[in-house]
């Protein structure tokens, strides 16, 4: 900070002068006195200009606005639990899908002939055990357990081949809208390749990557305002969850916001701006943070006082995005200073060039005359 140049040990050395010749005269002469007067003139001019604003009790509501994301609230990109040719697909882009339908079959001839050979199979060890079971004490303890290990087996195989001949036609495992397909009939897929792309979008989510900072204002239940570039208009939401940790590499907390979208106007990829509303009581102070001053362990600000700047220890309730909630250490009537607080230290003269009322939205609120003296 650039201060106009100190008179203070002028002053005093030229006072001390002045009481020095008085001493030794016995008498204060006009010349005298004329300096002294003209130095205490000067004194002033070291003062610190700073602007000031008048803190007022009020309402704390306070808004935080967040980007993000357009998610579907389930999105799986799904694939083949078995391997083998395209035989059908029985959906398309866009097209609307419930829980449990079709989508895509693959060849499934080999499996079902094996599965109906497992059937066969575990009939006839079935049937083999009755058998032994009818002979009484004929049948030996080992034939019996040779013959339940046959049953075993065979109704395992048979639920092996059944498992499989299932996973050859690809289900919608939710209700949604298909995004993409990415295999063509007649094509040849491995287990596990993707084979389309299923969104739900009714409703869908913001994704929000929070700082530490403001994660801690987000609760789940709390309601959201919702906008897009897509569109000026507001829609209402619901914050679903709070991730209790952060990610390891953004340290950043996900927030998920769940928006209805019965029209299907948000889409999955859109930009989105989110506002949540934190009301913290009446009659609380709130100022910008950028108010205070942080030394060591403590947070304070400096007010105006008698034309001095005095330092004041506050305490913090809240931190709400770049403003904050005092819990001690202001008044109502405090004029505290907001600009070259960080190059004073208590007992600094300052001259007052601006002074406005705290706050509106966050910010000073400066009259049209201390506008004109800026």
């Amino acid at each position: 900070m650039i201060r106009t140049l100190s008179v203070r040990p002028f002053v005093g050395g030229l006072l001390a002068l002045s009481m020095l010749s008085l001493s030794a005269c016995g008498t204060a002469g006009a010349e005298q006195k004329a300096m002294i007067e003209a130095a205490m003139a000067v004194a002033p001019e070291e003062a610190t200009r700073v602007k000031v604003a008048v803190v007022q009790p009020s309402r704390a509501h306070l808004v935080l606005e967040l980007p993000g994301e357009i998610a579907g609230n389930e999105d799986a990109v799904l694939a083949a639990g078995e391997g083998g040719l395209v035989e059908r697909i029985l959906v398309k882009e866009g097209d609307e899908v419930r829980k449990g339908d079709r989508l895509v079959e693959l060849d499934r001839d080999v499996l079902v002939a094996q599965l109906a050979q497992a059937e066969a199979q575990h009939a006839q060890a079935e049937a083999e055990l009755a058998r032994l079971g009818k002979l009484g004490d004929l049948a030996s303890e080992q034939r019996l357990l040779d013959a339940r290990t046959q049953v075993a087996t065979a109704a395992a195989n048979e639920k092996m081949l059944s498992v499989r001949v299932s996973r050859a036609t690809v289900r919608a495992p939710f209700s949604g809208v298909v995004g993409a397909l990415a295999v063509q009939v007649g094509e040849y897929v491995q287990p596990g390749s993707p084979v389309l792309r299923l969104v739900q979008l009714q409703p869908v989510k913001v994704d929000l990557p929070v700082s530490d900072r403001d994660v801690v204002v987000l609760k789940k239940g709390m309601p959201a305002r919702v906008r897009t570039g897509a569109s000026p208009r507001i829609v209402e939401g619901t914050v679903a969850h709070v991730s209790p940790v952060a990610d390891v590499n953004t340290r950043s907390f996900l927030v998920e916001v769940t928006v209805a979208n019965k029209d299907n106007r948000l889409l999955p990829g859109m930009i989105a701006r989110v506002e949540v509303d934190r009301d913290l009581g009446e009659d609380r102070l709130v100022i910008p943070q950028d108010w205070l001053v942080t030394r060591l362990d403590q947070y304070g600000v400096f007010v105006v006082e008698d034309g001095l700047a005095r330092w004041r220890v506050v305490t913090l309730d809240e931190i709400v995005g770049d403003r904050v909630v005092v819990g001690d250490g202001l008044e109502a009537g405090d004029k505290v200073i907001l600009t070259g607080q960080h190059g004073l230290v208590d007992g600094d003269a300052v001259r007052v060039a601006r002074e406005g009322v705290c706050c509106d939205n966050g910010r000073p609120v400066f009259d049209q005359t201390t506008a004109a003296n800026r």
